[in-house]
């Protein structure tokens, strides 16, 4: 029982992962920022490397995922995965980096219901402008992230 109670507790104290979050991950000989855009499954998340654009848009599994930016990890050196060793491939970098983007279709939670939407203005990082599908422009909302429930 004893051994049953330790394996249960490695691993099942961390919380996933979720969309829009800032994590690290591995990539060729590095750790780097990004960010999480979509669950796949429970094994895999595709993530927006930080500073880059979106041909840094990447799925990786979960042991490549080395902990939160803001988390134990954040002494972790600022770098990004596009500017390290690979100037001259015709990536560009832009800066801030956000987990959503203008024109990215997205559903967004009111009250009890979800609705389709398309983000129009990045905000902030982690606040989005956004056009309720069907709807005319008055019912257009900045929302936080914790109210957009993922892309469609």
């Amino acid at each position: 029982m004893g051994g049953l109670l330790a394996v249960a507790g490695l691993g099942g104290c961390k919380k996933p992962y979720r969309v829009g979050e800032h994590v690290w991950v591995e990539h060729d000989a590095g750790v780097y920022p990004a960010f999480v855009r979509e669950l796949r499954g429970g094994t895999r998340l595709l993530v927006h490397y930080q500073g880059c654009d979106e041909t840094w848009i990447r799925e990786v599994t979960l042991d490549r995922v080395k902990g939160r930016v803001d988390s134990d990890t954040a002494a972790l050196p600022q770098k990004s995965a596009c500017t390290q060793g690979n100037k001259g491939r015709g990536e560009k970098a832009i800066a801030p980096n956000t987990p959503f983007n203008k024109g990215d279709k997205v559903r967004v939670r009111w009250r009890e219901s979800v609705y389709s939407a398309v983000v129009v203005k990045v905000e902030a990082r982690d606040r989005f402008r956004v056009h309720y599908d069907g709807y005319e422009s008055a019912w257009d909302e900045t929302v936080p992230m914790n109210r957009i429930v993922g892309r469609r």
